[in-house]
């Protein structure tokens, strides 16, 4: 793994909602030296999303560092959040800012399989660094799960407390909430729905684009969550407005807009609708 011309941001999304265990977590990481991008979490979503890079090697002494902090302290049996979960280290996405991509590929993999036979948790390869093809994509693991989970790349059965982990290599991609005004949860998700469907339709502005709607009980409200897959082809203020005009077709209106984890910074400026921390820019 040791590869110091290899510069890695990795963003691994947690089961575990503790503004006190996510400061650790940070702290853990800075001591390493790494840049810290992201780490933030909610409780209706009961997830934590983490961000951070540095040199190949270090980003991978990071994972294992927060691995020793956080594990211990979650357990699935008692995650109730909104958001779609496997594990207690739900995926783990690494993506390369420059160097090798091949080696990157192959450090995932080696990770992924040291991970699996330390902490006895199930791993699957995704994207670049899968072994099965590249079908196997985020969403379609997650929906195939059921039938996959006696297959995993590393380990056998589903750890009781930790469940299983999706790893791999991908390339930048953009994650954004678009809290809302509204509790009508049902027509958020149509709005989701209609997102999808021109997509698959061939709307350039939404290439890649995946859409779901969430309710965020804590808050009274709902939240339209998107992930932009195929940066070079779209932009966030592309698919914004569109979703807005949907949105206000139902009387709904947009809050706020987050950045979850981090942005290239040649996105930057397709991105001026969305609320951008200067520290989640990766040059």
């Amino acid at each position: 793994m040791d590869n110091p011309l290899n510069k890695v941001v990795a963003i691994p999304n947690w089961s575990f909602f503790d503004s006190d265990l996510c400061q650790e977590a940070r702290k853990t990481v800075a001591e390493l030296g790494l840049s810290i991008h992201y780490f933030k979490g909610d409780i209706d979503h009961e997830r934590t999303v983490t961000a951070f890079s540095g040199d190949q090697d270090t980003v991978f002494k990071g994972m294992d560092r927060l691995c020793e902090v956080l594990l211990p302290k979650i357990d699935l049996k008692f995650q109730q959040g909104v958001h779609p979960r496997i594990g207690a280290l739900d995926v783990a996405p690494f993506v390369l800012i420059e160097g090798l991509e091949s080696d990157l590929i192959s450090a995932t993999q080696t990770w992924s399989e040291s991970f699996s036979l330390r902490f006895r948790v199930p791993t699957h390869l995704y994207e670049k660094a899968a072994r099965k093809g590249s079908e196997y994509r985020l969403p379609y693991l997650r929906g195939q799960m059921g039938e996959l989970e006696k297959l995993p790349d590393f380990g056998s059965l589903e750890h009781e407390q930790w469940g299983t982990t999706i790893v791999g290599v991908r390339d930048f991609l953009l994650a954004a909430n678009l809290n809302l005004a509204s509790d009508n949860i049902t027509a958020v998700k149509d709005v989701a729905k209609r997102l999808r469907y021109q997509r698959d339709c061939g709307n350039q502005a939404l290439s890649g684009v995946r859409a779901l709607g969430f309710k965020l009980s804590s808050q009274g409200i709902t939240q339209l969550s998107l992930n932009f897959t195929n940066l070079d082809a779209t932009t966030f203020d592309s698919a914004f407005e569109i979703a807005e005009a949907l949105l206000a077709e139902q009387t709904i209106f947009v809050i706020e807009t987050e950045l979850i984890g981090v942005i290239r910074s040649k996105d930057v400026q397709g991105a001026r609708h969305l609320t951008i921390e200067p520290s989640q820019v990766v040059t």
